[in-house]
């Protein structure tokens, strides 16, 4: 096991190594392209490798569009856990300041993530607001926060040429925006299978239930290969089971799901319990259906072949999905990775329910799910219009 990490992180290393021409043309860039791209903005540094994981960072000189009326801050009060969290790039003058990412047209599908940690870096404990926006397309509203706990936005998206600007809008006069790091990673082609070039999926909750610990990035890169942040919940209201035994490494299924998320999980007490979930939209009130991607696999050994788990699963009471959850201990099984979209939201509460399904022998469960919205990106956002100070 300890070999087959260290060919996925070296495959993965070298994946992220700039590409300077593309193999199916003659074309030469006139600027490197990146399978994989992370960037901390305001870093002193030109690049660094983290030692606990094979990542490379930048520092965000060479990626932003223009050079004016940009400011690096280094913070006073470090961020205890998060090496990039502790400087930014901030914006005092101009209505949209964009980073120009060269990402390589090979790979179409890539996750996008901005994170924002405020620390109070202009002393004026008064953190603002701001729009976020990918190739001129609205991507989410920035609100920053005195918490120790940075503000990430994630977006999963299709990009159409050789850069992908990412750019940060003022909407009102009196806003400064800024940003701590900002990442690209491409995605496998099966990854969100539903998504297209007219639409962009907006990260609201990615949940690793049963789980006492987040399974972020961090832990390994041969474990989450896609850069993806696993937030961790314990329910009281159901079992919260898992395995004694955590494999190392992914799952070459559908999405790619890492082992860790696969061995723990949520479980209803009887067999004729069901799980009831409810997501909230309500910051976003325009939103009107949602993407949901549900994870399954028993993290119990069952010994008896004539144990069986399925599940109905049901969203705002629409039955939309009968399926099988495989046995973690039967290595032949997949994981179950069930794709709901479209998936309305009723007032701003998207709905779900597992239930156990007739020839269910086993009380239902769910290890993990990915609660999205849809945006439209065949429109531009919005033009800024201002807004004087009062």
């Amino acid at each position: 096991m300890d070999q087959l990490k260290l060919v996925v992180a070296l495959l993965l290393t070298i994946s992220a190594l700039p590409f300077q021409t593309v193999a199916s043309s003659s074309k030469v860039y006139p600027y490197n392209t990146y399978t994989t791209l992370h960037i901390d903005c305001g870093s002193p540094n030109p690049t660094y490798s983290t030692p606990d994981r094979i990542l490379e960072w930048h520092t965000d000189q060479d990626f932003i569009k223009s050079e004016k009326n940009q400011i690096i801050k280094i913070l006073l009060t470090k961020h205890t856990l998060i090496q990039t969290m502790n400087t930014l790039r901030f914006f005092p003058k101009g209505n949209k300041n964009c980073y120009n990412l060269p990402l390589f047209t090979q790979y179409k599908k890539f996750l996008f993530r901005a994170r924002f940690y405020y620390g109070n870096y202009d002393g004026l404990s008064k953190p603002l607001s701001f729009r976020l926006e990918i190739d001129g397309k609205f991507w989410a509203n920035v609100t920053a926060s005195l918490s120790e706990e940075p503000v990430y936005h994630e977006l999963f998206y299709i990009i159409k040429g050789e850069k992908v600007t990412v750019c940060l809008v003022r909407t009102t006069d009196d806003e400064v925006p800024f940003i701590s790091f900002l990442e690209a990673t491409k995605l496998l082609s099966e990854s969100c299978k539903f998504l297209d070039n007219n639409t962009a999926l907006y990260l609201h909750s990615r949940i690793n239930y049963g789980a006492n610990e987040s399974v972020e990035q961090t832990v390994d890169v041969s474990t989450e290969i896609n850069n993806r942040i696993w937030k961790s919940k314990e329910l009281p209201d159901y079992l919260n089971i898992h395995s004694d035994v955590t494999p190392s490494g992914h799952l070459f299924y559908e999405n790619s799901p890492p082992w860790p998320v696969t061995v723990y999980a949520i479980q209803a007490h009887n067999i004729t319990d069901s799980i009831y979930l409810a997501f909230d939209f309500s910051p976003q009130t325009t939103i009107q259906q949602a993407y949901l991607v549900l994870y399954f696999m028993d993290p119990l050994y069952r010994s008896s072949p004539n144990q069986t788990s399925r599940v109905k699963i049901y969203t705002n009471n629409n039955k939309l999905v009968v399926a099988d959850v495989p046995n973690f201990g039967r290595y032949e099984e997949k994981c179950q990775v069930v794709t709901l979209f479209p998936v309305p939201i009723v007032g701003s509460v998207a709905d779900v329910t597992i239930s156990p399904a007739e020839s269910s022998t086993l009380a239902p469960l769910l290890n993990a799910i990915k609660v999205f919205s849809t945006i439209d990106v065949s429109k531009p956002a919005h033009l800024f219009k201002g807004k004087r100070k009062t």
